[in-house]
């Protein structure tokens, strides 16, 4: 019975296999900018990267070969990679967060190293191909390009010496591209371009590219906030990356609840006092087993 019940929760999809996500709305946007001076960056929604977003650990050492893929296709794709590195329960990588991980959680609910999402809307899980190589299989998925329409997304960046940053953003969409009633909801990836951590299980020692903190900008298309930064693990090389992300409208139950009559209770409450054949031929072989074996015993 155990047997049966360990091979009954086998996921369908085995790790390698790409899997479209249906259940949330597509990635969009890259803007960026250095952290450490003010500036502004704009670009047309037909020129945005795609968003590649890549799980990972220090200690994951098939998450290397992950990385090493995405940073083979990079040359050959429109595409910015972010590694959010695994934070919470986590006692031997310095490079995640909090906010990483609840968005991860949130959005694809499983957090298991090394995962990678194109553009949002495809996930693939592990380092086993699917195909022939993890580089065909990432070059497919980005086939999917996204229809964003015609638009822009824009980022503005103040820095000041006795105050917090101020960070502004402008997004023009047209919404009739996406679901009806589904709407977008911004935020600030601030990225620490590159980590030195020798102590990282995985031998790698330099991470590029580490998402350490996401703040949220809530739905509005247009406007400013102050921001706390975090600090970087090393140096001072932080970037501000203005990301978009569709939330698609709650699913409606299309399955009309019918309530029981007289009869089906009736029937119900007359199948329900009485277990299937199948099982009582179980117990009774089982307890019959058990009587011949107490009976040899004496």
């Amino acid at each position: 019975i155990v047997l049966i019940l360990g091979i009954s929760t086998i996921p369908a999809s085995q790790a390698g296999s790409p899997q479209t996500l249906d259940n949330v709305g597509p990635v969009f946007g890259g803007v960026h900018l250095d952290a450490n001076v003010s500036g502004n960056s704009n670009s047309s929604l037909s020129d945005l990267p795609a968003i590649v977003e890549d799980y990972t650990a220090t200690w994951c050492t098939n998450c290397v070969d992950v990385g090493h893929a995405l940073d083979d296709i990079s040359d050959d794709n429109h595409m910015q990679t972010y590694h959010f590195h695994r934070f919470i329960g986590e006692n031997e990588d310095p490079l995640g967060s909090q906010e990483g991980d609840d968005r991860w959680i949130e959005r694809y609910e499983q957090r298991l190293p090394p995962t990678a999402v194109f553009n949002g809307t495809i996930r693939q899980v592990g380092s086993v191909p699917d195909g022939e190589t993890l580089q065909d299989d990432y070059n497919q998925n980005l086939q999917n390009y996204l229809n964003l329409g015609i638009g822009s997304s824009s980022l503005g960046w103040v820095v000041s010496n006795d105050s917090n940053p101020i960070a502004t953003w402008n997004l023009a969409v047209d919404m009739s591209n996406f679901p009806e009633d589904s709407h977008i909801e911004s935020s600030l990836w601030i990225v620490e371009v590159l980590a030195h951590f020798p102590e990282g299980g995985n031998q790698e020692e330099y991470y590029h590219k580490s998402v350490k903190t996401v703040i949220e900008l809530g739905n509005a298309t247009t406007g400013s906030m102050e921001i706390t930064m975090p600090t970087a693990y090393d140096g001072d090389d932080l970037q501000v990356h203005l990301i978009h992300e569709v939330i698609l409208p709650e699913p409606e139950d299309e399955t009309p609840v019918i309530p029981p009559t007289d009869d089906d209770s009736s029937e119900d409450d007359e199948d329900s006092g009485l277990p299937s054949v199948g099982l009582v031929a179980v117990l009774a072989i089982t307890m019959f087993a058990a009587i011949t074996v107490q009976r040899k015993q004496q």
